[in-house]
C-alpha cells in the first residue's frame, strides 16, 4: 500500500506553533519599530496653558503685533471666533492648551493644527518629519492628524475645530471684534521668530518623501472618514476656488495668495448647492462669489453682501501643510487635479 505524502500530525502541530511564534515576534518587532521611529526632542519645551483672553481690536492698539504676523484663526465660535499671532504664542512652545482650542505648530510641516479644547500636551519630537506631542498620561499623538500613535489612548483621535492660517491685518479687517490673547506689556510671553529652515532633528527623522509631488509643495489636506485628498495650491494665482467632491460631499476650496491662506467649506446652503468662483473685481474682504445668488463671500466663509449676507458656510475638516507631512501620515492619499475644477 502506498503511504500518504502528507506530514504526520505531530509535524503539522509543530508547524502551527512555529507560525504562532513567528507572528508574535513579528508583531513585537513592528511595535518596537513604531516606537523607536519617533525621534524625541533633545530638551524639554514647555507649552502655554490658558493664556488670559482679550479682543483683537484691544491688542492691536498696543502696536505689539505686526500687520503681516501669521496667525491661527478659529472660526464658528462666539465673538466671531478669534486669532492669535504664532510668533508670540506658538513659535517657541509649539503647543497652546486652552478653552478656545488645542493648538500645535509644526513649522517643518508647514502647519498649525487646531483641535477641540484639551489640556496636558507638550512638544515631544518627530516621526518621519511630522511633529509628535505627548500627553501627561504618556500617550503620543501626531500633531498633524490628531491621532494617538503610542500609549494608553492609541488609536483615538482629537476633533478638529474650524480654522485657517492667515495674517493679522487681514483677520482684523474681517473680524475686529473677535477674541485673542492678552499680550500685556509685550514681555509676559517670549516672542520667537518663525523658523525659515527645517530643523536638523526634524530632517533626521524623515524617510523618503512620496515622489508624486515635491516635498515642500503647499497643499490643503481634506478629510472625510477614510477619504483623504491633497489639493495642490496655486501659489502663483492671486485668488482661486476649486470644487472638490469629497465622499459625496461637494466642497469648495478657497485660496487667497495675499495671505497664503487656503480653507475648505461645504457648498450646500439650505436646500441648494452653490457653485463658487474667485471674482477678480470683488473687494479683498470678499474675494469669492457664488453663481446662483451673486453673494460675495469672505475667506472665512461668511456672506458679506447679497441675498445670503450673514450666512456662514459649514467648514470642511482640512489643514494647510506641506506635501511631505501630509503624504507621510496619509500615504494612500489622492491628489486633486485643479484642471478638473472650475476656478
Amino acid at each position: 500500500m502506498m503511504k500518504s505524502a502528507g506530514l504526520p500530525f505531530v509535524s503539522y502541530l509543530q508547524a502551527f506553533f512555529i507560525l504562532i511564534l513567528y507572528l508574535s515576534v513579528t508583531a513585537t518587532a513592528e511595535d518596537t519599530q513604531s516606537e523607536t521611529s519617533i525621534r524625541p526632542l533633545s530638551s524639554v519645551v514647555a507649552p502655554i496653558t490658558e493664556p488670559p483672553c482679550s479682543y483683537c481690536s484691544t491688542q492691536h492698539l498696543k502696536d505689539l503685533i505686526n500687520g503681516q504676523d501669521r496667525v491661527i484663526a478659529w472660526l464658528r465660535a462666539s465673538h466671531n471666533g478669534g486669532a492669535f499671532p504664532i510668533r508670540h504664542f506658538l513659535s517657541g512652545p509649539r503647543v497652546v492648551n486652552d478653552t478656545y482650542g488645542l493648538f500645535f505648530y509644526d513649522p517643518d510641516g508647514g502647519y498649525v493644527s487646531a483641535y477641540r479644547k484639551d489640556y496636558g500636551y507638550q512638544f515631544h519630537g518627530w516621526r518621519n518629519g511630522v511633529m509628535v506631542v505627548r500627553h501627561t498620561d504618556g500617550t503620543l499623538w501626531s500633531a498633524l492628524t490628531g491621532t494617538a500613535i503610542e500609549g494608553p489612548r492609541k488609536g483615538q483621535s482629537l476633533q478638529r475645530i474650524p480654522s485657517l492660517v492667515t495674517n493679522w491685518n487681514y483677520w482684523l479687517m474681517l473680524h475686529p471684534e473677535s477674541t485673542t490673547y492678552d499680550l500685556f506689556d509685550g514681555k509676559t510671553y517670549k516672542t520667537t521668530p518663525l523658523p525659515t529652515t527645517s530643523s536638523s532633528e526634524s530632517l533626521a527623522s524623515r524617510s523618503t518623501s512620496d515622489p508624486r509631488l515635491d516635498a515642500d509643495t503647499l497643499v490643503l489636506g481634506l478629510e472625510s472618514g477614510k477619504t483623504k485628498v491633497a489639493v495642490t495650491l496655486p501659489i502663483e494665482k492671486p485668488r482661486a476656488c476649486y470644487q472638490v467632491e469629497l465622499d459625496g460631499e461637494k466642497t469648495a476650496v478657497f485660496w487667497y495668495a495675499a495671505t497664503q491662506s487656503a480653507v475648505a467649506f461645504n457648498r450646500r446652503v439650505g436646500d441648494q448647492t452653490l457653485n463658487f468662483y474667485a471674482d477678480e473685481i470683488s473687494p479683498e474682504s470678499a474675494p469669492f462669489k457664488d453663481r446662483e445668488t451673486g453673494t460675495r463671500w469672505s475667506l472665512a466663509g461668511r456672506g458679506i453682501d447679497g441675498p445670503l449676507r450673514g450666512i456662514e458656510l459649514d467648514w470642511t475638516p482640512s489643514i494647510q501643510c506641506r506635501w511631505h507631512a501630509w503624504s507621510s501620515e496619509y500615504p494612500g492619499t489622492t491628489i486633486f487635479d485643479p484642471s478638473e475644477s472650475s476656478n
